[in-house]
């Protein structure tokens, strides 16, 4: 056995592959199929084929980690896609929910592994490295080792995979203005066409912020290479997201040459230079801008109509104008919901505040933007109440307010309701109930 890690250990970490195949070959990795459960179990049965199944969810990072560093490898994909239906779920979502009940999956990533009678042939916890989940696979599949078992097409990572990791850990823990700066110098070493590899993009897609960094200039100008490899949505949305920092931080971004000018006059400068990269973007994120400044605004002034009224024709202005950009880049949506967390009091001691906006906001939005801003409003006044220290007796009458909503909505996670609704300790009968209610919606 020892051998055996040895010598994938070493065919993995280590570039010697077969130099004819395509430059983006190592990026396929493992092919999940899109087939539904019952369909994948008739066809590992057709092909006698072993199912492996890959369960996780948005905000797992050892999930993340796994997507970015295991299933992009091309051994890896070349083995499993020959020797197992691959199937993947978000255990929060869809038929994903359902089959994480029935094989009783409650933590993440978790790696199951079937026989073509459906039988749990392995069941793992945890991450894995490329070696340790290649190991797994040959392990179910029960082959004897030899050099005829692993495919030609070899990966071409040339830099120990643990180093990556391990920097990517370290970088995790930086503030975002001091991570562009780590991050440029770990890339002072690495060749170019290099960057265009999914362990180096994973780095930069999660830890370049600032839009003026030569990682985030790099994809950009080569925007139309990284789409052909990671997909259009995918690239527009980390140019997006860098643009959206750029607003929220420019004064972070620009230096200290920049610092005596006003804020205005910084986004001015900002717009100016991100509309040349975008148009369409910059200008979707600048509006964007607007509206939280505007939403940030209502939290001071909640009854000053100007305010409001300034609020709903931006907020219907992007509705008509860039609203279908959200769904089609999957980019930072601006929709009522989002709104009301902005909206939400840093606490909940102001009289009648919820009362008061949710009556402003059923004036003059639809009933389903209404339903998304009344849902927003409470999801954040709860966590508002659990977080706070003092809970007064208008705290009380706010969350009340707000558990009567998410009563009515069978849209909150168990994820959330766990970490929530399980820190509520109150008394109140109200508040009791209401909370009942929402968890018996969940399960």
């Amino acid at each position: 056995m020892k051998n055996l890690l040895f010598i994938l250990a070493s065919l993995i970490l280590f570039s010697c592959g077969n130099k004819t195949k395509k430059q983006n070959h190592s990026i396929i990795g493992i092919e999940f199929s899109s087939e539904s459960f019952e369909k994948a179990i008739e066809i590992s049965k057709e092909l006698n084929r072993p199912i492996f199944i890959d369960f996780s969810t948005s905000w797992c990072g050892p999930c993340k980690k796994m997507d970015n560093f295991v299933f992009t490898d091309s051994i890896i994909g070349d083995f499993y896609n020959k020797n197992f239906i691959c199937l993947k779920y978000d255990a929060e979502r869809g038929e994903g929910i359902i089959l994480a009940n029935k094989f009783e999956v409650n933590a993440y990533p978790t790696l199951l592994f079937f026989s073509p009678q459906l039988e749990i042939e392995l069941k793992h916890v945890g991450y894995k490295g490329p070696t340790e989940f290649l190991e797994l696979g040959y392990t179910v599949v029960n082959k004897e080792f030899s050099y005829n078992t692993i495919p030609n097409s070899l990966s071409d990572y040339e830099l120990n995979i643990q180093d990556i990791t391990e920097f990517s850990s370290f970088v995790g823990y930086l503030s975002p203005t001091e991570k562009d700066s780590f991050l440029f110098d770990y890339f002072q070493d690495i060749p170019h066409d290099k960057w265009y590899k999914p362990q180096y993009f994973h780095l930069i897609e999660n830890y370049s912020y600032s839009i003026f960094s030569p990682l985030s200039k790099f994809v950009i100008v080569n925007r139309n290479k990284y789409s052909e490899l990671y997909g259009k949505e995918r690239i527009d949305k980390f140019i997006s997201g860098l643009m959206l920092f750029a607003f929220e931080t420019p004064k972070d971004l620009y230096g200290k040459p920049y610092n005596s000018l006003s804020d205005d006059e910084i986004n001015k400068l900002l717009f100016s230079e991100l509309a040349k990269i975008d148009s369409v973007f910059a200008s979707k994120n600048r509006l964007n801008h607007e509206i939280m400044l505007v939403s940030m605004n209502v939290k001071e002034n909640y009854n000053d109509t100007e305010i409001w009224n300034s609020l709903f024709t931006k907020g219907e202005y992007y509705n008509k104008h860039y609203s279908h950009f959200d769904k089609e880049w999957h980019n930072f949506p601006n929709n009522w919901y989002y709104r009301a967390l902005q909206i939400t009091p840093n606490n909940l001691e102001i009289k009648n505040y919820n009362e008061t906006i949710l009556k402003r906001a059923k004036s003059r939005l639809t009933e389903s933007d209404y339903n998304k801003f009344a849902e927003g409003l409470s999801i954040k006044t709860v966590q508002r109440f659990v977080s706070s220290e003092k809970q007064s007796e208008n705290s009380k009458k706010e969350l009340t307010i707000a558990l009567r909503i998410l009563a009515k909505s069978h849209n909150v996670s168990k994820v959330w309701a766990n970490d929530f609704l399980s820190k509520i300790n109150v008394s109140d009968k109200d508040i009791i109930n209401y909370k009942e209610e929402i968890i018996k919606n969940v399960l």
